[in-house]
């Protein structure tokens, strides 16, 4: 907490302790205790900059009960003028009515931080009206389940609309309560009933489906008919772009529809389509067998698991398995049962797969095509450097490789990248500390690079 917060906002390290910094941390220990204190500073380095008193009831009151209160304030700065008994009231309706434990309401006021804004009966009121659609009691655990996925607008909404609405959609489409949940999921609501068909008319023209396809289809993922037919025209000619046949692009989008909503030609998915061709290896035939990759995060989930997988299996990328097995384990595991799959398999040194190996994971594979720029096929060729610290070991070392290069003509830093991981401290210093031009590669130099570094980091 200490590193990430002095790295974040530097200005404490030009306080006075004795005048400044230390009174600012007791008056928030007071207030908050130690331990929420240092969860609150992680979220938010920059809380020392006001005193409690400075700040409204209803901020502390957040920060108390674990909400991540600056962003709540951030995103309805109106609840931070309610009075407080009645934003305290409405989270308590909304608690009784799901009833949902006191360590779970940091996550839903996340996900629904503008339901603080109305009074207990209308959030009431949409919590019934959701478990009449679904045909459950509201006090239920699958209720629960479904209110922490619908959409973040769910309780702006008039609730009778979006009775209607979604009523409409599954009697149109067929599905029953699947099909509802999934219509509250994507927020149906926020579409018209002649909307509905007009797209699903198009969609099924330019798609060639047929009736019970398009229901089949549309049911299951409603998302498509909250998108203008020429924006999803608009995607399918984008992923063509890609050198997807206009057959592969059909079948990406029957096996999941939802996937029309992506645009293409946004640098993450072309990063992501170049990661999945290159480093993983699939051909277009597979990628288009498989859309659920296309929809997957790679930095949250392609890239962290392809890679401890790698690491942990020795797992080559031409292998079948890493066609085949690695494939269902990336996209459909949680991050917990994948956790739990492979953190027990025996490798040295021991690695576990949490929040700080992504986090990882994602620093080296921007430093990799951002700050050294890079290519896939480099990349492959050296994945060790993957799995490799980068404060550490690496950086540094390709920091002091860049030096060399600016100062002998002759030198290329990119054709030393394997040494950045493979070398020890000693033997890099000896292969590439250069006296002639006065850089020694030593622990003064690598304690300065990583310094340099720790902004980037973090």
């Amino acid at each position: 907490v200490t590193t990430k917060v002095l790295m974040q906002y530097q200005r404490y390290q030009r306080w006075d302790i004795a005048t400044k910094l230390r009174p600012a941390l007791q008056l928030w220990v007071k207030q908050l205790g130690s331990q929420q204190l240092s969860a609150g500073l992680f979220k938010h380095p920059r809380l020392l900059l006001s005193t409690p008193e400075e700040c409204s009831a209803v901020y502390l009151w957040l920060a108390s009960i674990g909400a991540d209160a600056q962003r709540i304030q951030q995103k309805v700065p109106r609840v931070m003028a309610r009075p407080l008994d009645q934003v305290q009231s409405t989270m308590s309706a909304i608690q009784q009515a799901l009833r949902l434990r006191d360590n779970q309401l940091p996550a839903f006021l996340n996900r629904y931080p503008y339901c603080l804004r109305y009074m207990p009966e209308r959030v009431t009121q949409t919590l019934h009206t959701v478990a009449e659609l679904l045909a459950v009691p509201v006090t239920s655990e699958h209720m629960q389940e479904v209110v922490m996925g619908c959409g973040q607008d769910l309780f702006d909404q008039d609730s009778a609309k979006v009775s209607q609405l979604v009523s409409f959609f599954s009697e149109e489409f067929g599905g029953g309560q699947y099909a509802a949940r999934q219509a509250l999921k994507h927020s149906i609501y926020q579409v018209s009933a002649e909307t509905m068909k007009a797209r699903a008319a198009e969609l099924k023209a330019m798609l060639g489906w047929t009736e019970n396809e398009l229901n089949q289809r549309v049911s299951v993922n409603p998302v498509i008919l909250t998108l203008r037919p020429s924006t999803v025209a608009s995607n399918m000619q984008k992923l063509q772009a890609h050198s997807f046949s206009s057959t592969q692009a059909l079948n990406v989008f029957a096996l999941l529809p939802g996937i029309a909503g992506y645009d293409w030609s946004s640098s993450a998915n072309r990063e992501k389509l170049m990661y999945l061709r290159h480093v993983l290896q699939l051909s277009q035939a597979e990628l288009a067998s498989r859309p659920v990759l296309l929809s997957t995060s790679l930095a949250h989930k392609i890239g962290p698991r392809s890679e401890f997988l790698y690491a942990c299996m020795g797992i080559s990328p031409d292998t079948t398995l890493a066609v085949s097995s690695v494939l269902s384990y990336i996209q459909a595991y949680s991050d917990a049962k994948f956790a739990a799959r492979f953190n027990n398999l025996s490798a040295s040194p021991p690695l576990v797969y949490d929040d700080q190996f992504k986090r990882h994971w994602q620093q080296r594979w921007t430093f990799l095509v951002c700050e050294m720029g890079l290519s896939y096929a480099d990349i492959c060729s050296c994945r060790i450097l993957l799995q490799t610290s980068l404060l550490n070991t690496f950086a540094p070392r390709w920091h002091f490789l860049i030096l060399l290069e600016t100062a002998e003509a002759d030198f290329q830093a990119a054709d030393h990248l394997t040494a950045l991981a493979t070398l020890s401290d000693e033997h890099f210093a000896q292969a590439f500390s250069s006296a002639s031009v006065g850089l020694v590669n030593d622990q003064n130099f690598m304690l300065s690079a990583r310094g340099n570094l720790c902004r980037f980091c973090y």
